[in-house]
């Protein structure tokens, strides 16, 4: 009887230190994920940052290129919109779409060709999403030229 006694507490010390193992590990792989989801940015909202703004000629039309951050799930992209000069940007309208994983500001440019062209230049090996020939709520409308390099 004496020796089955001892086997349950040797049994029971083991099935402790087993737990004890599992909730350490738990608690270390939790820790380990929290450091990854703050340092890395995995799943953050991506930000955007203004690169170029720049109003035609006669200061009616203004041209804005944007840079939007990437995530773990998304591409860096850069994007062009066009709205009226001094009007809320809020109600702008998406012009182009540019994206890659190694994308960069110098990657697309733009500038006035003529009061109602727009020329914009792009590298070749970018992801297009959106490139629209002219402009469809600016007045006057803005032809897009598209160059890519």
């Amino acid at each position: 009887m004496r020796v089955v006694h001892k086997l349950k507490k040797t049994e029971l010390k083991l099935i402790k230190k087993i737990l004890i193992g599992i909730l350490l590990l738990g608690f270390i792989a939790i820790i380990g994920f929290v450091v990854l989801m703050t340092n890395f940015e995995l799943f953050d909202e991506p930000t955007e940052t203004e690169l170029k703004a720049e109003c035609d000629y006669e200061g009616l039309r203004k041209v804005k290129m944007t840079q939007e951050s990437g995530n773990a799930t998304a591409n860096r992209s850069i994007l062009i919109y066009a709205t009226d000069c001094g009007i809320d940007e809020k109600n702008s309208e998406l012009i182009f779409v540019a994206s890659a994983g190694f994308i960069k500001p110098k990657d697309v440019s733009f500038k006035w060709k003529s009061f109602d062209t727009l020329t914009i230049k792009y590298n070749k090996k970018l992801e297009i999403f959106e490139q629209k020939k002219e402009s469809e709520s600016v007045n006057p409308k803005i032809i897009f030229e598209y160059i890519t390099e």
